[in-house]
């Protein structure tokens, strides 16, 4: 297991880039693990899975379904880099299984959620000027993950961009492209992370393996003023196992603050 730490020059490539790929997080004992959980949940049929029509691809709230998930949300390799970015009341905002087949994918090049910090076009952001991360999305590859099996694909950057990719953004291949960077992957071994600011411009590369699965956990973590999304929202309530086997960091990670602003 690998522990990053947040040092400015990861920092600074993180602001820089939007994202970081991050290979050895994981040890082998827990990718074999949470892969077996990870099979052993999409052997069942998911009726929230059903509610959002992705009952192929996608499993949510795997803290759930097994204590290996719950210990993944205060992972020590990647705790010291989510509190320095998004600050020490940060918390999960989901845990989600995914479940990539042969020919399938997220195609379309979006951000996670909506563009919190618009631009006015023609403007340009200071490179002095961080962009600010209110939301860092985390891919756990549970396989080793090459271009033929679709890694997450990212336009370096573009989370300076303060818009969503437009097709006036798209080089010759129909790829966007952002002040001059084109398009970089994530490919890597099992037990690699890929994270990113979410407003950074990303796809699921296509799998175009024979026969192959891509399974990946993805745990984004936000600032405290963003929602969880524990479908149903409002009305959720937490097991009280998970909760009575949490850590105090845990807790917090899963939404148990101090008293703050507003209450």
């Amino acid at each position: 297991m690998k522990i990053i730490a947040p040092t400015p020059e990861i920092l600074d490539q993180f602001n820089r880039d939007g994202f970081l790929v991050l290979p050895g997080i994981l040890s082998p004992a827990e990718v074999a693990t949470l892969r077996a959980g990870l099979e052993r949940v999409f052997a069942q049929h998911s009726p929230e899975a059903d509610v959002f029509r992705m009952q192929e691809i996608w499993r949510p709230k795997l803290f759930e379904h097994g204590e290996e998930f719950e210990a993944l949300i205060d992972h020590p390799g990647i705790a010291q880099f989510v509190d320095a970015v998004l600050g020490d009341d940060c918390h999960l905002i989901a845990e989600t299984g995914l479940r990539t087949l042969p020919g399938k994918t997220i195609s379309f090049w979006h951000l996670d959620d909506s563009c919190r910090f618009p631009i006015p076009e023609g403007v340009t952001l200071d490179p002095r000027i961080p962009m600010p991360t209110y939301v860092i999305n985390m891919n756990y590859y549970l396989c080793d993950v090459d271009d033929e099996l679709g890694p997450t694909q990212f336009i370096p950057g573009s989370h300076r961009a303060g818009r969503s990719p437009r097709p006036s953004d798209n080089d010759a291949n129909g790829n966007p492209t952002w002040e001059g960077r084109t398009m970089v992957g994530s490919a890597g071994p099992a037990g690699t992370l890929v994270l990113w600011n979410d407003q950074t411009w990303h796809r699921g590369g296509p799998n175009l393996s024979n026969g192959r699965i891509r399974w990946v956990v993805q745990t984004p973590f936000a600032r405290r003023m963003m929602a969880q999304r524990f479908w149903p929202h409002v009305n959720y309530h937490m097991p009280e196992a998970v909760i009575a086997r949490a850590n105090p960091r845990r807790r917090r990670l899963l939404g148990f603050h101090a008293p703050g602003a507003y209450g």
